[in-house]
This record gives C-alpha cells, sequence and structure tokens, in this order.
C-alpha cells in the first residue's frame, strides 16, 4: 500500500488509532523532508506529512522504499515533445477543468501529431486518467517513455503502466497494461482467431474477474463455432460480469448450444390464438436455468415482479432474430405488439439489452421511432443512437430539431450520450445546431434559462469543428449575472482551446510550427 493510501486510513479511523505512517526507509531529499516534519502532536504531524504528499503526488512522488538506484530507467522517447507554451497552457487547463470531451480532444491531437506531452504535464495527465476511466484511451498514447515509467511508480497511475510503445506483441501481452494486452488479443483475432482463443484459454485461471470479463471481449472479434466451447465454460464464471460477457458473446451464435436451450425455454412462453401471439412469463423456477446465468432469485431493488425477473432474463439472452423468425413480424410491429401485452416491460428492457449486446439497426430504428413517454424509456436512446452509423442516428435527430430549431437541447443532449469521445455529429447538422444555439443566446434565453447554459457548454466541446466559428464571439451584455458570466466564459475557452487544438492535425507538425495555423 501507497504511503499516501496508509495516510488516507490514519486519517478516516483517527491517529489515535492508527498512527501517522513513519517516512522512516524513504530515499531522497523528499524522505527526508518528510522526516524532519514529523514531530509534535499526531494531528499536527498528519496534516503536514499530508500535504507535503500531496505536492509530492503532483510532482511524480516515488513510492516508499524504492531507492532511486533501484529504480529502472525509463525508455527513451522516439516522439518529439509538444513544446508549444499555448498548447501546452490548453492542454493543462482542459485537463485541469474542462470537459471530458475537450481533454480527450487535446490528448489525441497531440498523438495524432506524432508529438508526446511534456514532463510537466504528465503527472496533471495521469491524474485525469485516474479520475476517468473513458479518458484513458487518450491518455495513455500521449504519455510517451517517460509517462508510462512514471505511471509505474504511482499505485493511482497504474492503470498506465505498461510495456513500452516500442515493445512487440509478445512483450506488451507479458509485460503490458490491461489495455495493451487487450488490443494484442484484438489485432492476434483478425490474423489467427485459433491462437488468439488458445493465449486467452491460457491465461483465464490466473486473472482477476476484471480482467477476465474485459480481455473475454475480445473473442467478439471474428467469433466463430470454435469459440463456443470455451465461452460456453464461462457461463458458470464465479464473476457476475464474466457471466454476461459469455451470455452477450453467445448471442453471437445463434447456432450455439446455449441460444438454443434458451429458445427451448421460451418457445412454450409464447403461443398463438385466433392469429394473435400471446406472451406468458415462467410459472416456475426451471433447474436447468443455473447452467446459463439465469438468476432464479430476484433482486430485492428490481422493479419486475418474480415472473418478469425471469421472463426478462430469457428475452435479454435471445437473439433478436429469432423473435422475427419465429412471430412473422417485423421489429416495429413486436413492439407494438410487447406495448399491448401484460409483460411489455421484461420485453421491452430484455429487448433494449439484447440489441446493445449485439447491435441490430433495424431494431434500434424501431425502438427510437416509437414514442418514449416514461424516464426508463429515454433513458435508453442515448445508447441506441450510438449502436447506429452517423447517417442513421442523425435522422432521428432532425426529426427532433424540426424546422424551427426548438429541439436543439434534446439533440445535443442525445448527441452527447450517442458520439464516443472524439466523435461529433456532422458538420452540416452541427452548424444547424450552433446557429439555433446562437440565435437563443442572441435573443437573451441565457438570462434565465439554466439547462441552456450547460447545453452551450456540451455544444461547444461535442460539435463539429466547422460549426465553432458560430459558437465564437457570442454577444456579452453590460450586467451579467456570475453563472451567466461563467457560462459565456467557459464556452468560449472551450472554443479557443479546440481551435488551437486543431492546428495540430498534421502528422508532419514541427516544434517550430506548434500552435499556429
Amino acid at each position: 500500500m501507497s504511503h499516501w493510501n496508509t495516510l488516507l486510513q490514519s486519517t478516516l479511523v483517527g491517529t489515535s488509532r492508527q498512527p501517522v505512517p513513519a517516512a522512516e526507509g524513504m530515499a531522497g531529499e523528499f524522505g527526508g523532508l518528510l522526516q524532519a516534519i514529523q514531530a509534535g502532536e499526531t494531528q499536527g504531524q498528519l496534516l503536514r506529512v499530508a500535504g507535503a504528499v500531496a505536492v509530492g503526488r503532483r510532482a511524480g512522488f516515488v513510492a516508499p522504499g524504492l531507492s532511486p538506484s533501484d529504480a529502472p530507467i525509463a525508455a527513451a522517447d522516439e516522439r518529439p515533445v509538444l513544446d508549444d507554451p499555448a498548447l501546452q497552457a490548453a492542454i493543462a487547463d482542459a485537463l485541469a477543468s474542462g470537459p471530458l470531451r475537450l481533454q480527450h480532444e487535446g490528448l489525441a491531437a497531440v498523438t495524432a501529431a506524432g508529438l508526446r506531452l511534456p514532463h510537466n504535464l504528465l503527472p496533471t495527465a495521469l491524474d485525469a486518467g485516474r479520475r476517468a476511466i473513458d479518458l484513458r484511451p487518450a491518455v495513455v498514447p500521449a504519455l510517451g517513455e517517460r509517462g508510462l515509467w512514471l505511471a509505474a511508480r504511482n499505485d493511482d497511475w497504474r492503470y498506465a503502466a505498461g510495456a513500452s510503445e516500442q515493445a512487440d506483441a509478445q512483450t506488451r501481452w507479458d509485460e503490458g497494461s490491461l489495455e495493451q494486452r487487450r488490443a494484442v488479443l484484438a489485432e492476434q483475432r483478425r490474423s489467427a482467431p485459433a491462437a488468439a482463443r488458445e493465449r486467452l484459454a491460457a491465461e483465464l485461471p490466473q486473472l482477476p474477474a476484471k480482467e477476465r470479463a474485459a480481455l473475454l471481449g475480445a473473442l467478439a472479434e471474428n467469433i466463430g463455432p470454435d469459440d463456443e466451447a470455451l465461452i460456453d465454460g464461462l457461463l458458470k464464471d464465479r464473476a457476475r460480469d464474466v457471466r454476461q460477457a459469455a451470455v452477450e458473446l453467445l448471442q453471437r451464435l445463434p447456432a450455439s448450444a446455449h441460444v438454443q436451450r434458451i429458445e427451448a425455454f421460451l418457445v412454450p412462453l409464447l403461443s398463438q390464438a385466433g392469429g394473435v401471439w400471446q406472451m406468458n412469463a415462467p410459472e416456475a423456477v426451471d433447474p436447468r436455468w443455473k447452467d446459463d446465468a439465469i438468476d432464479p432469485a430476484r433482486p430485492t431493488h428490481e422493479s419486475l415482479g418474480e415472473r418478469a425477473w425471469w421472463l426478462y432474463q430469457l428475452v435479454r439472452q435471445t437473439p433478436l432474430a429469432w423473435w422475427t423468425t419465429h412471430t412473422g413480424m417485423t421489429p416495429a410491429a413486436l413492439l407494438e405488439w410487447a406495448a399491448r401485452s401484460d409483460w411489455k416491460d421484461a420485453l421491452l428492457r430484455g429487448w433494449n439489452e439484447a440489441v446493445l449486446a449485439v447491435p441490430d439497426v433495424d431494431w434500434c430504428d424501431a425502438m427510437l421511432d416509437r414514442p418514449h413517454s416514461s424516464y426508463s424509456q429515454r433513458a435508453w436512446i442515448g445508447q441506441l443512437l450510438a449502436l447506429l452509423p452517423r447517417e442513421r442516428r442523425e435522422r432521428h435527430w432532425a426529426s427532433e430539431l424540426g424546422e424551427a430549431g426548438n429541439g436543439v437541447q434534446e439533440v445535443i443532449a442525445y448527441a452527447d450520450q450517442a458520439c464516443a469521445p472524439g466523435e461529433t455529429p456532422s458538420a452540416e447538422l452541427s452548424r444547424k445546431l450552433a446557429a439555433s444555439l446562437r440565435m437563443r443566446v442572441e435573443r437573451g434565453d441565457l438570462v434565465n434559462d439554466y439547462v441552456l447554459r450547460q447545453v452551450l457548454g456540451n455544444a461547444a466541446a461535442l460539435l463539429h469543428a466547422d460549426a465553432l466559428r458560430l459558437l465564437a464571439d457570442l454577444p456579452r451584455a453590460a450586467e451579467e449575472s456570475p453563472g451567466l458570466a461563467s457560462a459565456l466564459s467557459d464556452t468560449a475557452r472551450i472554443v479557443r482551446a479546440r481551435q488551437l487544438f486543431s492546428t495540430l492535425r498534421s502528422p508532419s507538425t514541427s516544434s517550430s510550427s506548434q500552435g499556429r495555423p
């Protein structure tokens, strides 16, 4: 455990129960400083040491017990450093207080330009990745060799510790971070799927649950019948996340024994009377369910009733194509039919999860075309939109926006959910959204519309770069409330940063031209 985490424990339980950790044994001047300030009453010791260690952590504090003479030397960086002061300042500001999208864009721009972060920004970037898991794919490539070396020296940054950027595939698999190992596995699945499967099978028994689930997902690449035995065996894994990952993979194999068993459980529940399909739910627990990751015990917080809970689990594990083939109905017709069923909540929720596990654009379109009145239904919209290609997403967004642009807030909210970091709506739609927002600002809507203020900042970080000019230099009033002034200032800062990041687009950018168009 790191010295910092021990300090946190002393703070939580009190110094009377756990004393301030001793600094003896720490190497270097920093260790000497900690020893020098460990005097007097214990509460004062704790505060002084915590303050010093907090500052040290910001500078990449080396964990105690590792002598500088024992520390491995970082590999030499092959990429040049980002040395433009304006870009450095913009990235530092984004990492300190900017939205996740802005942080991702700045880091990705550095990497795309063939550069790496300067040493003074490495602790800031590593801390940002610690706070936001979604940012880590952008943080790690921008670190360079010194950043990878630094990550291995701090427990909080271990997520980024891995093999050298120049290492071969085997070294990255043996010594790399979880992300590096998953990338190696996915790459091998594209060229030699059987070898990748064997590599994973040999490793799984010794991995923690989180890594088993993450690496198992790589089998979705080039999945085939030969993968079934390995995946099916994981339906009985002790970790729920691993079982769920196995279920989602097997849904991609409609001829698998697991899918056939699930469909056999479901067939007796779906009957036809007078040309109308009728849905029922299981009357009792089937002891065979345990072999297929179906939990008979309804969680106490679950809103579905017991029988609906069982039905929902069967539905979410059934490939969506089975429903259209078995009933002869289209996805839109099935959704309409389910809405009239006594078991509509179990059906609709199960189908939503099934389409997220194995995307089907026709089902997504049908689900999005239906009215979404309840909060639980609307909560799925962003996830469904994320599964669609941009053109099909934007059909829904254009309809929501309307000719007068009245739906601009809703569209930006859904686009913010649907677009992964680094992804934007099209230039054309972005310009329409930005124009609608600018019109609202110009007519004074920001004065009383507090939600619109948040939307404005989200839009500045989200929309296509071609639309940023419409959000630059927004009109300001002589008298503004602190909240309004902050919203407009934040928007302006995001726009300026993104325009600056765009100067790094060319991989051949030289240090002499960094930060200038």
